[in-house]
């Protein structure tokens, strides 16, 4: 087994044990459901994600509902109802020379989808595992594209200023034509020998591409050209055991009124200047889940399960809730009145973002939650490991 690989997987099953304690019998908080989200519709895409770590997670965009399972299937579904559109299923790609269809039919692993989906310029866009990055209409669910990367891609692609970059498990950054996926430029950061099997999703802003790195840094490139900015280090690596000295940064970062917000396992949040990465203040939280943001909050649950508001102007905390503290959770979405997070037995939680107060918990798919929800102005999205999409309403 090749070393990193090795490494990768015995990070994983620390931080599984840093959430959830074998030793431990968990107990949920009691919880008097105060609302009463109601279920419009679910359907089944595939066989979902099973139990690989995976970057997938829905995209609603318009009247749409985007998603794709691990083994090849993506659907684009009716937002109000459900009603599947059109289905792709990258098994059966007909571009694919002989030898390639040959493979992917004998693999038991098939399409190993794990980043996406994300849309822009007509297309919704994902990767894969055996390093593919394919683009479709985003209308008619037909290929516009699809290449090959140097690497696996197991986050979404960020998408815009003319361009859609896909971040590498190596820590690479590639740039892309979003017509017609040409290389416009690639862009390597070194691994240490150590890391969690997770990448933090680029974020395209302001003609910059914000990106974090598995040795604990943030930097800015210029989409343009694919050149560096800057590069800062948001965390170090610290104390005598490989666990403690993991400095990952998976969380994708926020932007924010020309501020960058981000936050790495062992390490702090920060606050950094998006043009000159100048730290405007920092805090200590450690996370390797996604944050949300909501005017002036930002929230997030760190690494074992403690869900905090914290003031993005100052730093200030707002209030904490410790009640899921080593329950494996995913980060939070900020949905209407509420914040949501899901954990890894199925349980979905209602807080008032406000106050930080339960207010609901649901109960679905046992196969648990391994991303966050995505949420717009009227429906939230939620998907479990064995593929069960659902949308979800609030008065």
């Amino acid at each position: 087994m090749n070393v990193l690989l090795k490494h990768a997987g015995l990070a994983l099953a620390a931080l599984t044990l840093v959430a959830c304690s074998s030793k431990e019998k968990l107990v949920l908080p009691d919880v008097e459901n105060q609302i009463s989200p109601k279920k419009v519709w679910d359907v089944q895409v595939g066989n979902g994600v099973a139990h690989y770590e995976s970057g997938l997670k829905p995209l609603l965009f318009n009247d749409k509902v985007y998603m794709a399972s691990r083994e090849g299937l993506v659907v684009a579904l009716d937002l109000a109802s459900g009603k599947r559109l059109w289905t792709f299923d990258l098994r059966k790609d007909e571009t694919l020379s002989t030898l390639q269809r040959m493979r992917q039919r004998f693999s038991s692993d098939n399409a190993r989808i794990a980043g996406g989906i994300a849309q822009g310029y007509g297309n919704v866009y994902f990767g894969t595992e055996n390093g593919d990055v394919v683009a479709l209409n985003a209308e008619t669910g037909e290929q516009v594209w699809r290449i090959q990367v140097p690497g696996e891609v197991l986050v979404s692609p960020a998408v815009g200023d003319a361009f859609v970059v896909v971040k590498l498990g190596t820590g690479t950054l590639v740039g892309l034509n979003p017509d017609n996926g040409e290389q416009r430029w690639v862009f390597e950061n070194e691994q240490p020998p150590l890391t969690i099997r997770g990448v933090s999703e680029p974020v395209i802003d302001s003609g910059g591409v914000i990106y974090g790195t598995s040795n604990g840094r943030v930097g800015v490139l210029v989409v343009d050209r694919g050149f560096q900015a800057w590069e800062e280090t948001i965390a170090t690596p610290k104390g005598s055991t490989d666990l403690s000295r993991l400095v990952d940064v998976d969380a994708k970062p926020i932007v924010v009124a020309g501020n960058i917000y981000s936050i790495a396992f062992n390490g702090e949040l920060f606050a950094m200047d998006l043009r000159s990465g100048q730290q405007i203040w920092k805090r200590d939280y450690a996370s390797f889940r996604n944050m949300a943001v909501s005017g002036t909050v930002l929230y997030l649950v760190d690494s074992v399960g403690r869900i905090y508001a914290v003031d993005r102007r100052n730093g200030t905390e707002l209030w904490s809730q410790t009640g899921l503290h080593k329950h494996f959770l995913t980060g939070p979405t900020v949905y209407k009145d509420y914040l949501v997070v899901g954990d890894n037995k199925g349980n979905l939680h209602w807080l008032n973002r406000s106050t930080g107060e339960f207010v609901a918990r649901q109960s679905f798919d046992g196969s648990g939650f391994y991303r966050e929800p995505v949420a717009n102005s009227e429906y939230l999205v939620i998907t479990t490991r064995d593929g069960e999409l659902t949308l979800l309403q609030t008065p």
